[in-house]
């Protein structure tokens, strides 16, 4: 019979090395106590210096109303010689698909919120966002180290189109970075147009006013995309028809300034009035026309043009509410806000656990080595 070198164990012979090591394993309870109580304590040290961090969620749809019922109204606006789509039209794309996630978390839009003054709480009315956060955040001390003067970058200063300096650009960067990665735009449910947008920091209210702020410069954003070059159009045809209308008024009041001596003559038709009305009418003819047709000729002239501009104004004007609003809002955060840290009784648990486990393979190895 061939030895193959491989060697049994009866499963007496097994039980019997289980228990005895069942039985060591007891008697260190000592061990084990001390163990667990140091990784039970660590853990529910841990769960109590965790930060307090408070999560503000808003949800909203994108609606692009471009593409109803426009049909009608490019039509009526095509007889005036007004190309909606074209001025409508322009950035439709830009917010497709996955497009606004990633637009939503830009470092321009960002920092517009950052630059943003706050209107609540009472005591930090007036103060920039980003002033708030380095203050909630405790970052004063950590830019200082790097020889930056937080007080001295005067956010709150900023206008939106100003430029900024060098430290002002880097201190934004910093924030902006921290920010982005407590930030999440995402749906939920790809088959849905519902977007969720949460932001998560350690102090409730800066949460709050930053989802709703960011919402808000996005939706500002878009608006401003979908329909800005109809917005100006509106406001230059707004300028040429009230210019109109004042030229209208002004020939209206030529055309009266005329007409009140005629009929005076016509009242007072005695000698010196007839040759006053004669006088009248030789002083003011130019090329055979009284003063009264020109002025009434300008006044058709100039009123034909005011109704043809009000038209094509009303039409654009309907136009720019087909287009907005562009985002519902559907959830906005409120308070108060729950902390969504882990509470400290789990990792409590979790310390009981890894103490138990560690006695284990401690007693394992004592109880294997001797």
């Amino acid at each position: 019979m061939t030895n193959t070198g491989t060697e049994t164990i009866k499963y007496a012979e097994l039980k019997a090395v289980i228990l005895r090591f069942l039985n060591y394993f007891i008697s260190q309870y000592k061990l084990i106590l001390y163990i667990t109580i140091i990784t039970s304590a660590l853990g529910l040290l841990y769960g109590k210096l965790q930060p307090s961090t408070f999560k503000a969620t808003s949800t909203f749809i994108v609606e692009d109303k471009s593409g109803k019922g426009g049909g009608g109204l490019s039509g009526l606006a095509s007889q005036f010689g007004i190309d909606v789509g074209g001025l409508t039209g322009g950035g439709a794309g830009l917010f497709d698909g996955d497009n606004i996630l990633e637009i939503i978390k830009s470092r321009a839009i960002i920092e517009k919120v950052l630059l943003t003054k706050m209107e609540e709480p009472a005591t930090s009315k007036g103060q920039t966002i980003a002033d708030y956060y380095i203050q909630v955040e405790d970052l004063q001390g950590k830019f200082e180290r790097k020889n930056i003067n937080v007080k001295s970058l005067n956010f709150t200063g900023l206008s939106g189109g100003a430029k900024h300096t060098v430290q002002q650009d880097s201190v934004l960067y910093v924030l902006f970075s921290r920010i982005n990665k407590d930030l999440n735009v995402e749906k939920k449910n790809k088959k849905s147009t519902i977007i969720t947008l949460e932001v998560v920091s350690g102090d409730q209210v800066f949460s709050k006013v930053f989802a709703e702020e960011l919402l808000k410069q996005t939706s500002d954003l878009y608006i401003d995309i979908k329909t800005g070059n109809l917005s100006r159009s509106i406001d230059k045809i707004q300028q040429k028809t009230d210019s109109l209308l004042n030229i209208i008024n002004n020939i209206s009041n030529k055309t009266s300034k005329l007409i009140v001596p005629v009929i005076e003559d016509l009242v007072n038709e005695n000698a010196a009035m007839k040759y006053r009305k004669e006088n009248y009418r030789n002083k003011f003819t130019y090329n055979n026309t009284t003063p009264i047709e020109q002025t009434t000729r300008e006044r058709t002239v100039a009123y034909t043009m005011y109704a043809e501009m009000a038209k094509n104004l009303e039409t654009l004007k309907l136009s720019l509410i087909n287009q907005t609003p562009v985002i519902q809002v559907l959830d906005t955060p409120k308070y108060p806000m729950f902390d969504q840290r882990t509470p400290a009784r789990y990792f409590l648990l979790i310390g009981i656990a890894v103490g138990i486990v560690l006695s284990f393979f401690y007693a394992l190895y004592k109880y294997t080595s001797n």
